[in-house]
């Protein structure tokens, strides 16, 4: 790898974790698995009505070789409280943090060296079961995947110029604002 000119867009590394939710609403035992694509059904929640919530987190390098992790139970009861807004169960944070630390520990050699960069660590969890009404779905599934990335702001730690917003909300009171919801995020993608 070229870590000096890593950037911030998806590197796809070795391993995958997954866990699945069974009926009961409670998540089975995970598993790391080789990267590949996932198979979803046309019907499923996560693409008819965006049930899904995710975090991201990172993973660094320190100068003897082990991995920093960054307040990953956090993470965890962030995205249990985005679950519950979502109609969605969640695994524990117990489960959350051992799938994070799992996934950055089998993907260790997409770590760059300390000061390159991170791994971003994306942990996913999605309505996987088909659903033709709208209501939460019947199957759920949790995924962690990483890339290695440098900064999100090619000037590092710069200062960068705001606006701050003050008339106009960008979610309605009382919906998804607070929560780390997929369907957040698509009204603020560009180029």
């Amino acid at each position: 790898m070229d870590w000096d000119n890593l950037g911030f867009k998806l590197i796809t590394t070795d391993y995958i974790y997954s866990m699945k939710c069974t009926e009961e609403g409670n998540f089975e035992q995970g598993r790391l698995s080789l990267h590949a694509n996932i198979e979803l059904s046309p019907a499923a929640a996560i693409l008819n009505y965006a049930q899904g919530v995710f975090e991201g987190t990172k993973a660094h390098k320190k100068e003897d070789g082990g991995l920093l992790l960054f307040r990953p139970d956090q993470n965890g009861v962030r995205m249990k409280i985005g679950a519950e807004r979502m109609c969605m169960p969640s695994p524990s944070v117990d489960q959350f943090v051992d799938a994070v630390k799992q996934t950055a520990i089998a993907n260790r050699s997409w770590v760059p060296p300390s000061g390159k960069g991170s791994l971003y660590i994306r942990p996913l969890l999605m309505g996987t079961g088909g659903a033709l009404g709208v209501a939460p779905a019947p199957d759920y599934t949790f995924l962690v995947y990483a890339s290695p990335v440098a900064n999100y702001f090619k000037e590092g730690l710069a200062p960068l110029n705001i606006y701050v917003e003050d008339e106009f909300h960008r979610a309605s009171p009382g919906g998804t604002g607070h929560v780390k919801a997929i369907s957040n995020y698509s009204p603020v993608s560009w180029n």
